[in-house]
């Protein structure tokens, strides 16, 4: 449906000393106990008793679970265009990010000195655990995305401080999750997954990682709240019903297990909110939850992806009066456009529809129904519930295979769109819901330019931040757009290219220019 790690860096811990504190307590503690009698009285004792079996369950649940909870490193090489002034984050500043910044290193390119093309090494450290005795391991997608190298650490033994080469078996970046294999030549301790559904806000959670690097490292909190909603990097993914937790989580957990204090795993690490600068714990964590998890990684460990069914269309939550005027007063998801080709295409479904039920589900929202079809396998018939002019009716879907771009998978271009695009010295991007949301763009129809080779045809006409709308007798209103055009123009053998393009000045005035770029095919 089309509504549709944190990076490693240099990081300063800074460890203060407790010990005048600790000592003041401690005399308080002694003065405390001096105090009467010295004869522990009978609720006195209750409470130590009860204190120290939750000690205790907290040690136990520590050892079951250490043995089977891995550091993982990953290395990747990327390269970008580099052009001088303020990078597009910029206009994300204001964004509150649960994941890492998703246009690159923002401390690096800006000279204008710099080389075209910058390679950049990368590498993230993260945290997972062993799913299966034969080394299959479960981590976070955005620990290893890109990754040319990855390197597993184990914890079974002692004695082993061998580095293990990893295989990425797969990856769904949908919900955050990713396969890995090692072979340690030897049957590894694994963790079972418990039930996300049964646990309970206000009980205990164990947090398990690696956080700033720091290797076994436990935390203890409680569920917070459960249920939240989290949005990814790309329009497409939205990872929902995740769990909230205090246990402390900070750059380093991702892909480590949230653990029950019966050594399940109720949910995998993935994200916090941190209102600094430099990413830090402030109590409000967040992970997968295991019952989310249970499928995706059958699949990813079966096949390397997650097939998942896809009706094609664009939707929208009702709002309360919307709810009012299309007679659907217990809510539903309206569709506001259906894909030609796609599999609702083929059906009786329509523009102006409120799906309010799946097979007989029922449907409160866009979420609801993203996930309700998603867990269909592609082939599958769908009955949807849906109310057209204020009455009910039911319209029958054959799903098909929801497209790799939906799924937060990259997908393969040909060679050659990728050097026509290229040829501009532009990087461009598409305007997601969520960016004309939160970005001061000047339209929200086109592709948003993110950077400008110094050297390119198109330096010192386009900047950061304009939006492109059309090139020749071509509207641009999607990535697809602006590479047809590009490659008609090529076929073409064009000698310039015509390109329209809004900007937002620095006084909030948005203006319109046309411009003629020089090519050489």
């Amino acid at each position: 449906m089309d509504r549709e790690g944190f990076g490693h860096r240099h990081s300063h811990i800074v460890i203060v000393l407790l010990a005048a504190l600790l000592g003041s307590g401690t005399t308080l503690l002694v003065l405390y106990g001096c105090r009467g009698q010295g004869v522990a009285t009978p609720p006195v004792q209750a409470q130590t008793q009860a204190a120290t079996s939750v000690e205790q369950s907290f040690v136990e649940t520590a050892k079951r679970t250490l043995p089977a909870v891995v550091n993982i490193s990953a290395e990747s090489v990327t390269r970008e265009p580099v052009i001088e002034g303020p990078g597009i984050e910029e206009f994300f500043k204001d964004f509150p990010f649960p994941f890492p910044f998703p246009f690159g290193d923002k401390d690096k390119g800006r000279g204008s000195d710099e080389p075209k093309q910058l390679e950049r090494r990368g590498q993230s450290l993260g945290s997972g655990w062993i799913y299966a005795e034969d080394g299959l391991i479960v981590t976070n997608a955005h620990v290893v995305h890109g990754a040319t190298n990855i390197k597993v650490t184990l914890h079974d033994r002692p004695d082993d401080d061998r580095q293990y080469e990893a295989k990425l078996v797969g990856s769904d970046p949908r919900t955050e999750l990713a396969v890995l294999k090692i072979n340690a030549g030897r049957k590894l301790p694994t963790l079972q997954l418990g039930s996300s559904e049964q646990a309970q806000v206000g009980q205990w959670a164990m947090a398990v990682g690696a956080p700033f690097g720091l290797q076994q490292t436990v935390t203890v909190g409680i569920i917070s709240a459960k249920g939240r909603f989290l949005p990814g990097q790309s329009e497409y993914i939205r990872i929902g019903d995740v769990i909230q937790t205090d246990a402390a989580i900070n750059p380093g957990n991702s892909g480590g297990p949230l653990v029950n204090l019966r050594g399940e795993v109720i949910g995998i690490n993935v994200a916090i909110v941190s209102p600094g600068l430099v990413p830090g714990n402030v109590g409000i964590g967040f992970a997968v939850p295991a019952d989310t998890a249970r499928k995706v990684l059958q699949e990813l460990a079966k096949s390397g992806k997650v097939a998942r069914g896809w009706l094609g269309i664009m939707i929208e939550d009702l709002t309360p009066n919307m709810r009012e005027f299309y007679g659907a007063p217990q809510g539903g998801a309206l569709v506001t456009g259906i894909q030609k080709e796609a599999p609702a295409a083929k059906s009786d479904l329509k523009e102006d529809d409120v799906i309010v039920s799946v097979d007989g589900q029922p449907i409160k929202d866009t979420w609801e129904l993203q996930k309700a079809v998603a867990d269909k396998g592609p082939g599958s018939t769908v009955r949807l519930g849906v109310i057209r002019g204020k009455k009910p009716m039911e319209v029958t879907v054959k799903l098909g295979e929801m497209p790799d771009k939906y799924a937060g998978l990259e997908t393969s271009k040909k060679p050659e769109e990728n050097s026509v695009a290229g040829l501009l010295g532009l990087r461009v991007s598409e305007i997601t819901p969520e960016v004309s949301r939160n970005v001061n763009l000047p339209q929200d129809k086109g592709v948003v330019v993110l950077d400008v080779a110094p050297d390119s045809p198109a330096a010192g006409q386009l900047q950061r931040g304009d939006v492109i709308v059309k090139i020749n007798n071509r509207e641009i209103k999607s990535l697809a757009d602006y590479e047809d055009a590009l490659g008609e123009a090529r076929k073409a053998k064009a000698k310039f290219l015509i390109i329209r393009f809004a900007r937002r000045t620095a006084s909030g005035e948005t203006v319109r220019s046309v411009i003629d770029v020089p090519v050489e095919w």
